[in-house]
C-alpha cells in the first residue's frame, strides 16, 4: 500500500517564493487567512486574506525549524545530560565500554589457561604460585583458539559499534547545534547550565520566539507547546498502558499474574508503535490519514498484526544473541556492586512498568524521576510494614547461622591471609553475604529497628504517604492499603533490584512472548489511534488525554478531593478511570 511508504522527517516553512503572493486574491475573498512567508525586515501585516510574515535575517539557523519535536527533544535532552561536554564524554566512554566487553569477553574465552589456573594439569612446581605468563597464551596461540564462529559474532559486534558510531556523531553534530542555541538564543552558557532549571529554560524559549520565529504557525508558544512535542508519543504510551490496551501481563504456572516491562520490550513497542517506517506515524506530529478513517479499521489491524508478527520473529530469532550480551553487560556491571555490597540486591527500585504507570501526561522524565524518588522511602517503609511472621523466623536464623560462619572466616582472613588460599574460601564467603543480605531484606525494616505499628489503620496510614507522591489509587485498592493482595500488587511497581536484573536477563526470551500475544489487541490499538488523537494547531496531532480535557474524559463524580477513606477519588492522571489530577502543574492543563 502507498501509505505505508517510509515517512519523511521534515516538513518545509510556508514560502510562495515562486507563486506571487497575491495571487488568486480575488477567488479567495471568502477563504480563511491564509499565511504567507517572505524574506524582508517589515513587520507583519494582513492585506485582505493574507496574513504577511516577515523571517527574520541572521537568526543562526533557528527561524521557521522545520522539526520542531526532534529540536525540542534535543534541546531537553541537552539539559537533562549536562551540556555539550558531558554528552561527548558519556558517548565516548559508551563505545569504549561496547569495545571493552566484546575484547575482555574474548580474552576469557581464548586467552586464559584454566586447567593451569586452576591446577588441574600437570605442570611442576605446584608450591609456588604462578605467573602470569604461565596462566596465559601467547598472542600468536590466542589468535590461533578462536574459532570462525567467534571470529563471526566479532564481525557483528565491529558492525555494530560502527553503526553506534556514525549515530553517535550524528547526535552530536546536533548537539553542538543545541550547544550555539542555549549560548546565543538562550543566553545560557553551559557552565551555568547546571544551576538552571527547566522552568526557566522554557521561559528563555518563549521570550526568544518572536525573535526567532522558531515554530512558523504561531508567534508565541506556551509551555504546553513545548511539552506536547516532547512528550507527543510517551503520553500516548501512558494512554495504552493506563488502558490494558497493551499484554504486559504474563501467567507463570504456581506464580501466577504479574505485570513485565523490560527496556527491551519498551523498545520494541516504541519502534513498533511510532517509529518503524510501518507505523502509525505519518512523521513526527501526524498520524496517517487512512488510521483517521473507519473504514480501514480492519485493513490497518491486519497490516499492523503482520508488522508484530515479523517483530516477534526478529526478536525470537536474535534471543540468543541478546541474551549473551545481556548476560556479559550485567555481570560487568554488577559483579562488583555484589561483591563490595551483597545488600544493595536487597533494595527496591520502581520497575519500569511503574515508570509509564505512574506517570501524569505531561511530565517529563526528571520530573517523574523526582517524585519518584520522594516515594522512595515512605513505599519502602509501607512494603516492610507487610512481612510474614513465619518468614522474619527463618529469615532471622538464616541471618544467625550465615552471619556466625562468615564472621569466623572474616576473623581468620584478618588474622591470617592464608587462610584465603584455602579452596573455595573466598567462594563461600561471597555466597554468605549474598544470603546474608537476602535474609535481612526479608526481616523487614519495623523488625530490624525493634519492632513497629501494625494493623489496618497503620498500614493505610503508610499507604496515604506513598499516594501523597505517586497519585495512583485503582478502584480495587480503596480502603484496602492493609490487605496482603494489595501490597503484592504494589510490590510489583516497586521491586527488588534482584528482580528488576532477573526481568532484564530474561527480557530476550520473555520479549517474543509478549508480542505475539499482542496480535490480538491490533484492531484495538488502531481504534485507539482513532478515537483518542486530536488535532491541534500547531503542534499536530496528539493524544486527547495529554489535553486533559475534564468535560470529555474526566469522571463524572470526581468534584475535588477528598479525605482518604471517604469515598476517595483517583488521584493519578489514570485513563483507565478517566480521571485526572487538578494538582499537576498548570500549564499541563488547556
Amino acid at each position: 500500500m502507498a501509505q505505508f511508504n517510509r515517512r519523511g522527517v521534515t516538513y518545509s516553512a510556508l514560502n510562495n517564493e515562486l507563486t506571487p503572493p497575491l495571487a488568486g486574491l480575488a477567488e479567495n475573498v471568502n477563504a480563511a487567512p491564509t499565511m504567507i512567508t517572505l524574506d524582508h525586515e517589515h513587520e507583519d501585516a494582513t492585506i485582505g486574506n493574507f496574513v504577511i510574515h516577515k523571517v527574520p535575517k541572521n537568526k543562526g539557523g533557528w527561524t521557521h525549524i522545520e522539526d520542531l519535536d526532534s529540536f525540542f527533544t534535543r534541546m531537553y535532552r541537552y539539559y537533562i545530560r549536562g551540556g555539550f561536554y558531558p554528552m561527548i564524554m558519556s558517548d565516548l566512554f559508551s563505545l569504549l565500554q561496547f569495545i571493552f566487553i566484546v575484547w575482555f569477553s574474548t580474552f576469557l574465552v581464548h586467552c586464559v589457561n584454566y586447567p593451569r589456573l586452576f591446577r588441574n594439569d600437570d605442570y611442576a612446581n605446584r608450591t609456588r604460585k604462578l605467573t602470569l605468563d604461565e596462566v596465559l597464551y601467547s598472542s600468536q596461540e590466542c589468535v590461533e583458539r578462536i574459532s570462525w564462529t567467534w571470529w563471526s559474532l566479532v564481525v557483528l559486534c565491529a558492525l555494530i559499534w560502527f553503526m553506534k558510531l556514525v549515530i553517535s556523531v550524528y547526535h552530536l553534530y546536533y548537539a553542538y547545534d543545541t550547544k550555539l542555541f542555549y549560548n546565543n538564543a538562550l543566553k545560557i552558557r553551559e557552565s551555568d547550565l547546571a544551576w538552571v532549571n527547566w522552568s526557566t529554560i522554557q521561559d528563555r524559549v518563549r521570550e526568544a520566539q518572536p525573535e526567532h520565529h522558531m515554530c512558523v504557525h504561531k508567534q508565541e508558544i506556551n509551555e504546553l507547546d513545548i511539552y506536547h512535542r516532547i512528550l507527543r508519543f510517551n503520553n500516548y504510551m501512558v494512554a495504552m498502558v493506563n488502558k490494558n490496551l497493551l499484554p504486559l501481563q504474563i501467567n507463570i504456572p504456581c506464580i501466577g499474574h504479574f505485570h513485565y516491562l523490560s527496556r527491551g520490550l519498551k523498545w520494541n513497542l516504541e519502534f513498533l508503535l511510532f517509529f518503524s517506517p510501518s507505523s502509525p506515524w505519518e512523521n513526527c506530529w501526524q498520524l496517517r490519514e487512512v488510521y483517521k478513517d473507519h473504514t480501514n479499521r480492519m485493513t490497518l489491524a491486519r497490516h499492523l498484526e503482520k508488522q508484530i508478527i515479523l517483530l516477534a520473529f526478529i526478536n525470537l530469532l536474535l534471543a540468543p544473541l541478546i541474551q549473551a550480551w545481556q548476560i556479559l553487560y550485567f555481570f560487568f556491571n554488577y559483579a562488583e556492586l555484589i561483591k563490595r555490597s551483597p545488600g544493595s540486591l536487597g533494595l527496591r527500585t520502581w520497575s519500569l512498568y511503574a515508570r509509564i504507570t505512574l506517570r501524569h501526561f505531561n511530565e517529563l522524565e526528571h520530573e517523574l524521576r523526582d517524585r519518584l524518588n520522594r516515594a522512595h522511602k515512605p513505599a519502602t517503609k509501607y512494603l516492610a510494614s507487610f512481612t510474614s511472621p513465619i518468614t522474619t523466623v527463618l529469615a532471622k536464623n538464616v541471618v544467625f547461622l550465615s552471619g556466625s560462619v562468615l564472621g569466623v572466616l572474616v576473623v581468620l582472613s584478618v588474622y591470617d591471609e592464608d587462610v584465603l588460599t584455602v579452596e573455595h574460601v573466598l567462594t563461600i564467603i561471597t555466597i554468605l553475604g549474598c544470603i546474608l543480605a537476602g535474609a535481612r531484606a526479608l526481616i523487614g525494616e519495623e523488625e530490624r529497628l525493634g519492632g513497629g505499628c501494625t494493623g489496618p489503620a497503620w498500614g493505610e496510614e503508610l499507604f496515604v504517604q506513598v499516594l501523597g507522591h505517586v497519585h495512583y489509587l485503582p478502584a480495587a485498592w480503596r480502603g484496602r492499603a492493609h490487605t496482603k493482595d494489595v501490597a503484592a500488587h504494589f510490590q510489583q511497581l516497586f521491586q527488588f533490584r534482584a528482580v528488576y536484573i532477573m526481568f532484564e536477563l530474561l527480557s530476550p526470551l520473555l520479549c517474543p512472548l509478549v508480542l505475539f500475544s499482542m496480535r490480538s489487541r491490533a484492531l484495538d490499538i488502531v481504534d485507539f489511534y482513532r478515537n483518542f488523537t486530536v488535532k491541534v494547531h500547531g503542534i499536530g496531532d496528539v493524544c486527547s488525554f495529554a489535553k486533559l480535557d475534564i468535560p470529555r474524559h474526566g469522571h463524572p463524580d470526581w468534584q475535588g478531593l477528598r479525605k482518604y477513606g471517604e469515598k476517595p477519588k483517583v488521584v493519578k492522571s489514570t485513563v483507565a478511570d478517566e480521571v485526572f489530577d487538578w494538582r499537576i502543574k498548570p500549564y499541563c492543563l488547556l
